[in-house]
């Protein structure tokens, strides 16, 4: 794209633009080498234009973090069972595996400043919490079941989609999740 085009005043919502670019590229090729001048780019605006937007590309990731996490509770919504959620989730991370990864790379220390990125993946947890916990239990008891499913999805996920762990499909890889969770879910017998 020309520097005279690029500058030339633009029509639109830059940030909403930006943030589908973003989505796009990250899509594309994963977000560690993605820069605020490839997406402005794609965009047609100088680079320092999304400096309006964005403070810097960790903001912009971040946002597009938060997107994923609305769309990733969105999904999860619908799920009226156990299976429904791990098959939901799981089906969201593996049609987008360089999302997922922004969204799970974003540290806690990173949400605590941002309000709308722990804001959204708060909705997640909740969609955990109205499936996984006895809604009578104490804080403490839901908090410990949804961090255990947690890290068996996340785990299960990054062992799968990095190659370690070999599955015939997908399909096979969501039920054997499924089958995982819902062992781990039982009481403990004592």
């Amino acid at each position: 794209m020309s520097e005279n085009a690029r500058t030339t005043y633009r029509h639109g919502n830059v940030r909403e633009d930006a943030l589908a670019a973003a989505h796009a590229l990250i899509a594309e090729s994963g977000y560690e080498k993605l820069s605020i001048r490839r997406i402005a780019d794609q965009v047609g605006i100088a680079h320092r234009s999304l400096y309006n937007h964005f403070e810097d590309r960790d903001a912009l990731l971040d946002a597009v973090a938060t997107e994923g996490y609305e769309g990733l509770a969105k999904a999860l919504k619908s799920a009226e069972t156990t299976d429904s959620f791990v098959s939901a989730y799981t089906q969201f991370a593996l049609k987008n595996p360089y999302l997922y990864a922004l969204m799970t790379s974003r540290p806690h220390a990173t949400m605590k400043k941002k309000p709308d990125l722990q804001k959204a993946a708060h909705l997640v947890i909740t969609e955990a919490i109205r499936l996984f916990s006895d809604q009578s239990a104490p804080t403490e008891e839901k908090r410990r079941s949804v961090f255990k499913i947690h890290m068996m999805l996340h785990g299960g996920l990054s062992l799968y989609q990095s190659g370690i762990l070999d599955m015939p499909s997908d399909k096979a890889f969501v039920k054997e999740l499924i089958a995982m969770v819902e062992e781990a879910s039982k009481p403990l017998e004592t």
